[in-house]
């Protein structure tokens, strides 16, 4: 089997992503640092992001597209739902951590220690959306982890670490899939 690296830092969402993928999958992958927007960084990822994985000789960038050939190519449990409805919904809401929660859980927390009140309540509505979808069922897509979980839970992770406690509060459903995650060897192996 070819060797696994994944460029990026272990602070990133999106690099926790990919690395809860490999830890899920049983994937033996090497973590390495990037120089980030060298233009050692250029070669790896036109557009300068993280992760990028390199097996072999190929190069693969974007989150989505390691995330579909790792669970694809590595023997283990399937993250992505058999049946094509379950899969367009699982990607709906990759979808959704990507254009939607990226930006108000991690973007617009980046930017402050003290995030305004609007950006809480942009959080605020996220959160809301994403603990109706999991109030009653296990995870994101009902009784089985899939990829889409794994996109979402670095991102709610971050989001806790930044903001006050209180935006959390009375959410039900994204308390139980937290803790569910978080008693996951993918989510405590990479916590660093």
């Amino acid at each position: 089997m070819k060797h696994l690296e994944l460029f990026g830092f272990a602070g990133s969402t999106y690099v926790r992503t990919a690395r809860m993928i490999c830890e899920e999958k049983h994937v033996d992958y090497q973590l390495k640092p990037l120089e980030v927007r060298e233009e050692s960084h250029r070669v790896l990822h036109p557009f300068m992001r993280m992760p990028v994985m390199r097996i072999g000789n190929t190069i693969l960038y974007e989150t989505s597209a390691i995330a579909t050939y790792i669970d694809e190519s590595f023997d283990g449990t399937r993250l992505t739902p058999s049946e094509p409805l379950a899969r367009a919904q699982m990607h709906q809401w990759i979808s959704t951590c990507n254009d939607y929660l990226y930006r108000d859980l991690v973007q617009a927390l980046l930017k402050s220690d003290d995030p305004s009140d609007e950006v809480l309540a942009a959080a605020r509505q996220d959160l809301e959306i994403v603990d109706r979808q999991l109030r009653g069922n296990l995870f994101l897509l009902g009784g089985e982890i899939y990829l889409c979980d794994l996109f979402l839970a670095p991102m709610i992770a971050y989001a806790k670490s930044k903001a006050k406690t209180s935006l959390f509060q009375g959410l039900d459903g994204l308390s139980a899939w937290e803790d569910r995650l978080e008693s996951r060897a993918s989510y405590s192996a990479t916590q660093s």
